[in-house]
């Protein structure tokens, strides 16, 4: 595994959460903040990134999920559960974000530019750093987790039960790898709500496009695998120990992206989108 890139960087903090809310404004606001960043990055010459975000009762859809034959009936069925569907610019599949789910993005500018791959295993490198209990469970391991919702090669997993799916997007030497971490709730229930979604939104039909058969005991939380009882904050305080360790240096960001007129830019074309 090659050395990731913010090693010994000064890395720059921010932070967002949203609470349940209907607001497409306040929904889309740490999409449309990652999209600033990785703008900002391709113009400046300023240290990484790393974005904490949450979320609670949203489901984000893939574009891919929108060629679903009955997709009204599957969003409807979305809302009876109680969730708020939104449509992310990118590929992947639906994805849980809720009460006891961290979202992290990773943003940096590299002008030797990493593949895929490697941008995938820093990621990963960062995780495993953050939860060194997990070596005794024989790590925290990355393959596709075929039957979880948003299958992908770099779903991260232990004793073979995922707790987390990466993805990543890319603007000129701009890489931003994004992660959502399963830390608390039921993550069965969030399973039967994917798993509830595809039933209704294709209804036996064939398509063109590979939807998941969602196992709900496919995934797991992490605490849960752990054997420990953590919070969001915990585990935000892991990750930037993990940073420490690997000889970064941590400061909250002086900018104030969501004042840009960059981020409204941004938000406005979410928005438009959805």
């Amino acid at each position: 595994m090659t050395s990731s890139p913010i090693q010994h960087q000064t890395v720059q903090l921010v932070a967002t959460q949203i609470e349940k809310t209907t607001s497409l404004e306040q929904i889309l606001t740490p999409f449309a903040l990652d999209e600033t960043i990785i703008r900002h990055l391709t113009k400046e010459q300023t240290g990484p990134f790393v974005h904490f975000w949450t979320l609670e009762d949203i489901i984000i859809l893939g574009m891919t999920d929108t060629k679903v034959p009955f997709l009204e009936e599957g969003l409807d069925r979305l809302r009876t559960h109680g969730f708020t569907p939104i449509v992310r610019q990118a590929g992947g599949l639906a994805v849980v974000s809720n009460e006891g789910i961290l979202n992290i993005s990773l943003l940096f500018k590299n002008e030797q530019m990493p593949t895929i791959n490697q941008a995938y295993e820093w990621m990963q490198q960062l995780i495993q750093q953050s939860f060194p209990e997990a070596t005794a469970l024989g790590g925290i391991n990355a393959f596709e987790v075929s039957d979880s919702y948003c299958p992908g090669d770099y779903d991260l997993s232990i004793q073979g039960r995922k707790i987390a799916g990466i993805a990543q997007r890319r603007l000129k030497d701009v890489v931003c790898v994004s992660i959502y971490l399963s830390v608390f709730g039921d993550q069965h229930y969030r399973g039967q709500v994917v798993r509830d979604f595809y039933d209704h939104a294709i209804q036996g039909q064939e398509t063109k496009w590979h939807f998941p058969t969602v196992n709900a005991d496919s995934m797991w939380n992490i605490g849960d695998a752990l054997g420990l009882s953590l919070t969001i904050e915990e585990v935000q305080i892991r990750v930037l120990q993990a940073l420490t360790q690997m000889g970064c240096s941590l400061e909250e960001t002086k900018i104030d992206f969501t004042l840009t007129p960059e981020f409204q830019k941004a938000l406005e074309r979410f928005i438009q989108r959805q």
